[in-house]
């Protein structure tokens, strides 16, 4: 099976992130697919293409939507992904 994980930013100044993972997509096309329906929602900033077995998961980058460096986690089946920090100067 395979999962769309898309994710955003609370507010524009706020350092909140969140994650919505939506689960029991057939082909990694399909949660493409999920996710691109999802881009132009207010707050949603992209997506992550998942496929999940039983005891592993592996990201399908070519059908991801993601910044150029990020985090990618999961922990008993719960994903999370954020865009890393940048560095500002002051």
């Amino acid at each position: 099976m395979f999962v769309c994980l898309y994710f955003g930013k609370q507010e524009q100044f706020s350092s909140e992130w969140w994650n919505i993972a939506a689960r029991g997509f057939y082909t990694a096309k399909d949660a493409e697919r999920h996710g691109k329906y999802m881009m132009p929602t207010a707050g949603v900033l992209g997506f992550a293409v998942i496929k999940e077995n039983e005891d592993s998961w592996e990201l399908i980058e070519r059908e991801s939507m993601l910044p150029p460096n990020y985090s990618l986690s999961c922990h008993n089946h719960k994903f999370s992904i954020q865009p890393a920090p940048q560095l500002s100067f002051v």
